[in-house]
């Protein structure tokens, strides 16, 4: 039976192709604008380097062949066998890949949908409005399966995968794209992959168009920061008081954010005591945010104040404790208030809620080792050998564990 050509692309479906991933977008700008932070948080002051890790989970996505693998809509066919080559997509096929991108990132099976994002990109038709779609999600099918396995990827690997979403999501606002939101979520994956001019000029477009946009103020005033440009940093504060945006003048509330920023600022200036300051600013302003206690933990330390810094990090509740980025700075006000043994609780907490995740299992062996448990050591050493990316992290650790000299 001959196949039917394919119904054209038309302004309507591209629009509804879209809005189907709208949600999902804003939820991937959102934590592009998060791994900023953490950036900053993490590695911005000195502190460890580390890229957050994720469990390898995978679910069922609601898109499966009948042999268990992921379909794949993008390359669809007339008898439901791969083509040779990419032929023209139909308004169908555009919907239905758009819907299995998001049903398999949705389920963490991030590889199958870089896979679907790729062949999607590769038959919509260039220059046209389902060409920018498909770069939109494709750049969020990269950047998520970047973030999500960071722990298992070799940093090469992950640099070009960032590089690539970046790519696409450059193109997908490249030809007169006025939705400030999608400008700005290709400036946040341009900042996320090193490029500090495109990221600025791409922020910059993004303001004229939404000039008092509490997020995207925000997000380019992270960026700036992790550029290490505090003038601009500073004056994009200035903009984000001045517009009400996120409690200045005329807001109705306080979301934290711009005493965040100037503590981190001032943490970058070498400034702690102004650090502590505003970070303590941001806590009072929103208490459930654990990025100002983390903010505050870290200028307290910075200000030689660690046991103030273990002391606030211990009221938070476990589960909040036991998260990798909180482990780490408890981790490391305790070891430096003397409290090794202390340190490596902290780490074996973390440890029993994430065992899957490499770095947070080789600094748990790290801080067995300081505190004189050898044996607990060398065992979680070892057990980095059957772990995805752990023969990584076992070779970092290792060297930290060598006598000096």
């Amino acid at each position: 039976m001959a196949a039917t050509d394919p119904a054209p692309i038309d302004a309507a479906t591209t629009d509804r192709a879209r809005a189907r991933s709208a949600a999902s977008g804003l939820a991937t700008r959102t934590a592009a604008c998060a791994l900023l932070a953490a950036g900053l948080a993490l590695a911005g002051c000195g502190d460890a380097d580390r890229d957050a890790g994720a469990a390898d989970s995978r679910g069922d996505a609601g898109t499966e062949r009948s042999d268990g693998a992921a379909a794949d809509p993008a390359r669809g066919t007339s008898d439901g066998a791969p083509d040779d080559a990419p032929r023209a997509m139909s308004a169908r096929e555009l919907i239905d890949a758009t819907d299995a991108v998001e049903k398999l990132l949705n389920a963490e099976r991030t590889d199958e949908a870089v896979i679907v994002a790729r062949r999607l990109l590769e038959r919509a038709p260039a220059g046209s409005g389902a060409a920018a779609t498909a770069g939109e999600i494709a750049a969020r099918a990269l950047f998520t399966h970047a973030q999500m396995q960071a722990a298992a990827l070799a940093p090469p690997e992950r640099a070009a995968l960032l590089a690539e979403a970046a790519d696409c999501a450059e193109r997908s606002v490249a030809d007169g794209q006025a939705d400030a939101g999608k400008i700005a979520f290709a400036a946040l994956l341009s900042s996320n992959a090193g490029r500090a001019d495109r990221a600025r000029q791409l922020f910059d477009r993004a303001l004229e168009l939404a000039p008092t946009d509490a997020q995207t103020l925000l997000q380019a005033a992270l960026s700036s920061l992790a550029q290490g440009d505090l003038a601009r940093t500073r004056d994009l504060i200035a903009r984000r008081r001045a517009a009400g945006a996120g409690g200045g003048a005329g807001a109705g509330s306080d979301d934290g954010w711009n005493d965040g920023l100037e503590a981190e600022a001032a943490l970058s200036a070498g400034d702690p005591s102004a650090a502590v300051a505003a970070a303590q600013r941001a806590v009072a302003a929103n208490r459930d945010a654990l990025e100002f206690r983390l903010i505050l933990a870290r200028a307290l330390r910075r200000a030689g104040r660690a046991g103030d810094a273990a002391r606030l990090l211990s009221a938070l509740e476990a589960e909040a404790r036991a998260k990798p980025a909180i482990a780490e700075q408890f981790a490391l006000a305790l070891g430096e208030s003397g409290d090794l043994a202390g340190a490596a609780r902290a780490w074996d907490a973390a440890l029993r809620a994430n065992p899957a995740d490499p770095f947070v299992r080789a600094e748990a062996a790290l801080a067995f080792h300081r505190a004189g448990d050898t044996a607990r050591a060398a065992a979680e050493l070892a057990a980095l050998d059957a772990m995805k990316g752990g023969a990584a992290q076992r070779r970092r650790v290792a060297e930290l564990m060598r006598p000096a000299g």
